[in-house]
């Protein structure tokens, strides 16, 4: 029975799982806005697109 109650107040591994859960959610959190036809990725790239398509108006005389 002590075995089980110093195994319950041990702490040692806790530090590690949280870190565990916290890089998940940060991986989660990165593929949800760099993933997918709307993902962040999808935006930065359309806002270049769109840039460059500006530019070369101006560039060429239009």
């Amino acid at each position: 029975m002590s075995y089980l109650k110093s195994f319950i107040k041990d702490q040692r591994g806790v530090s590690s799982i949280e870190y565990a859960v916290l890089a998940a959610i940060i991986v989660g959190l990165l593929v949800a806005s760099f993933g997918g036809a709307d993902g962040l990725s999808a935006i930065i790239e359309q806002t270049f697109e769109s840039i460059k398509t500006k530019i070369t108006a101006l560039t060429s005389g239009n």
